[in-house]
């Protein structure tokens, strides 16, 4: 009973444009996820297009998405907020209370584990060709 009314007023709280940003944020990992071995993931095309269309105040947006169904929006989402800096980790330290879903909170925790990594780089430092750049498939809309 508490989760539906918890989801009921999330729905509510909701605003119109967070929905179709939602949407197009899902559209953009759609559109650049990786197949291996016949299965779906993520890769790093999935992860510098999402982090090219998305600015601070798309922070709630990723947020909502780690609670996607879909294992792969939530991947996409929980590294893009690891990339945006203090907020993004905020928001993720955030929903990493939340989760009722042991793979959402590990997916959480590795995600904040590669935020505290000395070794990270940031997603717009990663090494890739001109033809590879031609690959990404980014937003209609930049930010």
């Amino acid at each position: 009973m508490k989760r539906v009314l918890v989801t009921l007023a999330l729905l509510l709280s909701w605003p119109a444009w967070a929905e179709s940003r939602y949407d197009e944020l899902k559209r953009v990992v759609d559109r650049n996820t990786g197949f291996a071995h016949m299965t779906r993931g993520v890769n790093m095309f999935t992860l510098i297009a999402l982090r090219s269309c998305v600015a601070d105040g798309d922070i709630p947006v990723l947020a909502q998405m780690l609670h996607d169904r879909d294992q792969v929006m939530r991947l996409a989402a929980a590294f893009v907020l690891v990339d945006m800096g203090a907020q993004g980790r905020a928001a993720l330290e955030q929903e990493v209370k939340r989760p009722a879903d042991l793979d959402e909170r590990l997916l959480l925790q590795d995600a904040l584990r590669d935020a505290a990594s000395p070794n990270r780089e940031p997603l717009k430092d990663y090494v890739l060709t001109e033809r590879e750049r031609s690959l990404i498939k980014g937003c209609a809309k930049k930010p």
